[in-house]
């Protein structure tokens, strides 16, 4: 499967942002949408593009608050 099906199935489901977009800027996902199309999606590829997705910006979030300065574990 290449990258323009992957893209078709995501702007199918119009769940998602284009992946761009998402990697741009992880802050404007709504990652609660990503982990319930994780959570509810029958296919087993396409579950797997969603948790995929929702760990990637849920790992470039924390990434972002642990930068921060001042922040303290």
């Amino acid at each position: 499967m290449d990258l323009t099906s992957v893209l078709k199935i995501v702007e199918s489901k119009k769940v998602l942002n284009p992946i761009d977009e998402m990697f741009a800027d992880p802050w404007q996902v709504d990652i609660q949408e990503l982990f319930e199309a994780s959570v509810n999606e029958p296919d087993e590829i396409k579950k797997n593009l969603y948790d995929s997705l929702y760990t990637y910006i849920l790992q470039k979030r924390q990434e972002d608050i642990i930068n921060r300065p001042g922040f303290v574990i």
